[in-house]
């Protein structure tokens, strides 16, 4: 059976991977399986998508039992998974001396652990012509005040992808890491994000999916969209991070 399986796909971006797989890629799928824990919302998605089967699973990535369930679903199925979107993530905002212990292991669960055991899970079931797309963030690039643990846990995903492009490649298995901006979705809904952070830009989700799949079939390894992100990643190799911290700071950034 051949696949394609987002994570994170009952809202934002997740679901607009489903929508554009489903548009672009239909026709070469049995399946596309939406995995995010909002069955609601999973099956509301479903019925809007006629170009080809979406199957909603319920799942919740930060129980480790979630990982043996995935990995006995793609057996039952004799999976020939095609693509991976491998997008569920969690961001809470705050100082790192006063955020609830509770939040910051969510976003380490779910940021890392989720990704990197997903990734494990589906990694067999793929085969030469496949791709992973491991969606990251531009706060990947320098670490962020205020968004302490979150920043790190998408270095994480930054190392981890551009390793396994490298990994894969004798597989024929091509890893795209995806380092997008902001993007008007629930996590960081536009006209209500902090008063430095609903400046920069907004990001076009569906521009974002249909540009990420089509540089990860061509056998890209990294992409961050829009142009003034682009130079934010130039700069951020370019200057010093304690600089950059700095000015951050200093309300610059």
């Amino acid at each position: 059976m051949k696949i394609a399986i987002v994570t994170g796909a009952s809202s934002g971006l997740g679901a607009e991977f489903v929508r554009t797989l489903a548009a672009k890629y239909g026709h070469r799928l049995d399946e596309i399986w939406a995995i995010a824990r909002r069955k609601d919302r999973l099956e509301s998605l479903k019925s809007e998508i006629t170009a080809c089967t979406v199957r909603p699973m319920a799942m919740d990535l930060s129980s480790p039992d979630s990982f043996s369930q995935l990995s006995l679903l793609l057996k039952n199925a004799h999976a020939d998974l095609r693509i991976l979107v491998n997008n569920a993530g969690y961001c809470s905002c705050g100082r790192f001396d006063t955020m609830e212990p509770d939040r910051m292991l969510s976003m380490i669960r779910l940021n890392v652990t989720a990704l990197t055991m997903v990734s494990r899970c589906c990694l067999p079931h793929m085969r030469k012509g496949s791709f992973m797309i491991l969606t990251c963030s531009v706060s990947s690039f320098v670490p962020v005040i205020g968004q302490a643990v979150y920043s790190a846990t998408k270095a994480y995903v930054r190392f981890l992808g551009q390793a396994l492009h490298a990994e894969m490649k004798q597989k024929g298995v091509n890893v795209l890491t995806l380092c997008p901006g902001n993007m008007n979705t629930e996590m960081n809904r536009k006209g209500t994000a902090d008063e430095k952070a609903g400046r920069l830009p907004y990001l076009n989700l569906k521009t974002i999916t249909a540009k990420s799949l089509e540089r990860a079939a061509a056998g890209k390894g990294f992409y961050t969209p829009g142009w003034f992100y682009k130079g934010y990643r130039v700069v951020s190799k370019l200057l010093p991070q304690a600089l950059l911290l700095m000015k951050a700071t200093d309300g610059m950034f």
